[in-house]
């Protein structure tokens, strides 16, 4: 018989488990189950039933739930449901074992929040006293939930008990940690772990070193790969391929074939996904022969490409612009019965947008539909981008229309990209009036989305449309950022309003915003061209004071102004300063020194600048 948990340790543990879990009915719903009946008549006490026969039906109840949990033969959670109120209503109650069998079938199903809800009423219904073993799948259910508080006050709740929590209940809050994006903390804890007496196991170690991977602190997970090794544990093929996708992710692939290469000799083989990953990484340099000996090396050790290796060649194929290897490979996709698929698709329709190949984007996209792949919002938003930059809006919009008649809701990056294309047509006022509708439709513009907008506006020369936005953005307490003002700045120059763009400068610091290299050059290319030449020197100046220092554009900039008016002096100053730095003359100010020199063939002081005497 199962201890019973005292009354004050049970108050405290449902306080916690009450605060997060839902009020969820624990009736199970229709089961097609055919021993249902079974469960219900053979394990109710009755008067008329031997309390052997009641035993030995008890028994085979039991042995039948543990092979069907252990086989994998629970349908769904109402089977799952099913088996736990039969198991309820035997006297005496199973174990806790069997429960947490089926508690373990339920989690696998995702159904989270019916497994907390089912130990809450072990706790509270059935009297069972609490362990670390129903605990620790409560906790890893709130992880999984992304209730991360929960899962430590759970934690909490296991000290008062005097429950010794194990490294897998630890291991189970790191591995929420890095999910929800809190690696730091995820180490954190690591380390008390360790100087609490818990020594990491190789699931610890993967996790840390899955979780800094994924936030790219690709040399930390090496660390961690390295102090695993150091204390004896042997990292698995799951943990060497993590870090060495993230080696190829930081542009490492060297490292990362040195790895495998390491893995290799320490009698760990590669498998699917290392070798996938290598091949990325290898194609994403344009190293084409190395991936090619992998693929080939592959293969001869009996894995065959699957759709996600063979669409990493399709894709980086297609960045690359090798059309004719894309198709190569999946014509073999095609004999493998491996057929493309929505990502397959998406990478042709993808580089026939960007090189303006619409017809042929188009063809691929009947063509996906044609052979039953359901295009997804990715592919519609490559398409409606290529029909902008085509500046064929018509095209754009009626594809907008098909996107909503097959029940997609088009996104934040969308609406961007429709916004922009009606801007480049020459429609900044229309693109305004998508802009201000983008809510009808349950998306709200981001950053990106009103910086397009508003230099649409500011080159559609409707300066007071572009300055009325940005005011409403501030009513709005929209967070804008340096670059919405610098936009508007420019229109501002571009349009001679000198003055109103210099009082928006000078606010800039009050409003919390670091000035860059790229506002100032827009400020002194807005001076420059009402020829206010000796304060924009001053602000060149000004801002190497402030640490941001010039760059090649800044200087061609100055130059270009000074040229402009003649100050032939000031441009050699400054020519020289700019060798001196190591930056170059650009298009345009080699454009303006060819115009002074052939118009002013007098003046040679350019000309020896240009070309010195030996």
């Amino acid at each position: 018989m199962l201890r019973r948990i005292t009354p004050l340790c049970r108050s405290r543990l449902l306080h916690h488990m009450g605060t997060f879990s839902h009020s969820l009915s624990i009736h199970s719903p229709s089961s097609s189950l055919s021993f249902s009946k079974y469960c219900h008549c053979s394990i109710v006490t009755t008067t008329n039933t031997d309390d052997t026969e009641r035993h030995s039906n008890g028994i085979q109840f039991l042995i039948l739930v543990r092979s069907l949990c252990r086989s994998g033969k629970v349908k769904n959670v109402g089977e799952a449901l099913d088996l736990f109120h039969g198991m309820a209503r035997m006297n005496p109650l199973p174990s806790v074992k069997d429960f947490t069998l089926l508690l373990g079938v339920i989690v696998r199903m995702k159904h989270h929040t019916t497994a907390i809800s089912l130990v809450k009423h072990m706790y509270s219904s059935l009297g069972i006293e609490a362990d670390t073993i129903t605990l620790n799948i409560v906790i890893n259910c709130l992880c999984h939930l992304k209730l991360i508080a929960f899962g430590f006050s759970v934690l909490g709740t296991m000290f008062k008990l005097g429950l010794e929590p194990t490294v897998m209940t630890l291991t189970t809050l790191i591995n929420g940690l890095c999910v929800q994006g809190n690696v730091a903390q995820a180490v954190g804890l690591a380390h008390h772990m360790e100087k609490m007496g818990y020594p990491l196991d190789v699931y610890t170690y993967g996790v840390l070193i899955n979780g800094l991977c994924k936030r790219g602190d690709t040399s930390a997970a090496v660390g961690w790969l390295r102090k695993m090794e150091g204390r004896n544990w042997k990292a698995n093929v799951v943990v060497y391929s993590t870090v060495m996708d993230g080696l190829c992710k930081d542009g490492l692939v060297s490292e990362a074939l040195n790895l495998c290469s390491e893995m290799s000799g320490k009698g760990v083989q590669p498998n699917l996904v290392t070798y996938t990953c290598l091949i990325q990484g290898l194609c994403n340099f344009g190293r084409w022969k190395e991936a090619g000996s992998l693929l080939d090396e592959m293969m001869k050790m009996g894995m065959m490409p699957d759709l996600q290796t063979l669409n990493t060649l399709v894709d980086a194929f297609c960045k690359e612009g090798k059309l004719m290897q894309a198709k190569s490979v999946i014509g073999f996709m095609i004999l493998m019965g491996e057929g493309p698929d929505v990502f397959t698709y998406n990478s042709l329709i993808h580089i026939y947008c960007l090189q303006n190949k619409m017809n042929e984007a188009m063809r691929v996209f009947h063509l996906m539909v044609s052979r039953g792949c359901l295009p997804d919002i990715v592919v519609f938003t490559s398409l409606i981008h290529g029909w902008c930059k085509h500046k064929n809006i018509n095209k754009a919009m009626h594809l907008l229309d098909e996107m909503g008649k097959m029940g997609f809701i088009p996104d934040v990056v969308t609406w961007t990209t429709l916004i922009g294309g009606f801007c480049q047509a020459g429609r900044p006022l229309a693109a305004k009036e998508l802009f201000f509708n983008m809510h009808k439709y349950g998306q709200a513009p981001n950053l990106q989305t009103c910086a397009v907008i508003l230099d649409g506006l500011c080159k559609g020369y409707l300066l007071s449309e572009a300055v009325s936005l940005v005011e409403a953005m501030e009513k709005s307490n929209l967070d804008l950022n340096i670059v919405i003002y610098s936009i508007l700045l420019d229109g501002m120059c571009s349009a001679g309003k000198l003055n109103a763009a210099w009082e928006l400068f000078s606010s800039l610091p009050a409003k919390g915003l670091q000035i860059n290299v790229y506002t100032y050059t827009i400020m002194i290319k807005g001076l420059c061209k009402q020829g206010l030449l000796d304060k924009a020197e001053d602000l060149l100046m000004n801002m190497e004071e402030n640490g941001c220092l010039p760059n090649n554009c800044t200087y061609n900039v100055f130059v270009q102004g000074l040229l402009t008016k003649k100050e032939i002096a000031r441009s050699i100053k400054y020519l020289t300063i700019m060798t001196d730095k190591g930056f170059s003359i650009d298009a345009a100010t080699t454009e303006m020194i060819i115009n002074y020199l052939s118009t002013n063939e007098g003046d040679t002081r350019i000309r020896e600048f240009l070309f010195p005497k030996r």
